[in-house]
């Protein structure tokens, strides 16, 4: 298969929504993927770890765009606009530009290019991807149908706010993490990062994931310790969490 082809059907699932399925398939278990030397995963289940971890906290695709693609020897680029939106009800909106380089048919690197865009692209495929989105939109009307009339009566889709709302009051101060600001801890809240315990349980890749997504003054930060400085402030650890913070400069 030519790599245009694989390119047409690795991109295909992820328009389609079925990203881990997509990356199960089409990457080599060596893989690494990163966005920049802090941001790096160097094996096929680091990465599909911090994926499984990231759609853990979305509650919805609403849709997956691919605008453009080029190919260049063994190194394709895909432009991307992904649409979600997480638990807490709030749109999360990424645009990047993924480079993969690809051996023996899978993909060996992916880099994500964050607000990046493809210049000098061939016509042709951007004109293919919108045409496949098209289609399979209009594939999945009935269906998206026949969903909106079971969702309807779902009574406690509304009764699920209440725990939304005890879990908000249940909130921690992310900002008492060093390294971590304000508008770092409005971004980790909008992906599901709202308590001390959230940030414990999460990987620093998967962080790194939603701080790249925010573009480049978010993706040189590293969070390498705010799981760690987070499960001392979870278990009231203070005095073990401020010798911690006192040997860090910037959270690293």
């Amino acid at each position: 298969m030519k790599l245009q082809q694989q390119l047409e059907a690795l991109d295909a699932r992820v328009i389609a929504g079925d990203i881990l399925g997509a990356f199960d398939e089409f990457f080599a278990d060596n893989c690494i993927t990163h966005s920049n030397p802090q941001d790096m995963t160097r094996s096929k289940g680091q990465k599909a770890e911090a994926l499984r971890w990231f759609f853990s906290n979305i509650a919805s695709i609403n849709n997956i765009e691919r605008l453009a693609t080029v190919v260049d020897g063994t190194e394709t680029r895909s432009q991307f606009v992904f649409d979600f939106t997480n638990h807490q009800g709030q749109p999360m909106v990424f645009r990047e530009v993924i480079r993969r380089v690809w051996k023996d048919g899978k993909v060996v690197e992916e880099q994500y290019l964050v607000n990046d865009t493809l210049t000098a692209q061939p016509e042709k495929p951007a004109k293919k991807a919108v045409a496949a989105k098209k289609s399979t939109s209009d594939a999945e009307k009935p269906a998206k149908a026949a969903a909106a009339k079971t969702a309807a009566p779902k009574a406690p889709a509304k009764k699920a706010a209440a725990p939304a709302t005890q879990k908000a009051a249940k909130a921690d101060d992310l900002t008492l993490i060093e390294g971590i600001g304000p508008k770092i801890a409005e971004l980790l809240v909008k992906a599901g990062i709202v308590s001390f315990a959230d940030l414990a349980a999460a990987k620093p890749a998967a962080i790194q994931t939603i701080l790249d997504a925010a573009g480049k003054k978010f993706q040189i930060h590293d969070p390498a310790t705010w799981p760690k400085q987070a499960a001392l402030a979870r278990d009231g650890k203070t005095a073990e969490l401020a010798k911690l913070q006192a040997e860090l400069k910037g959270g690293k």
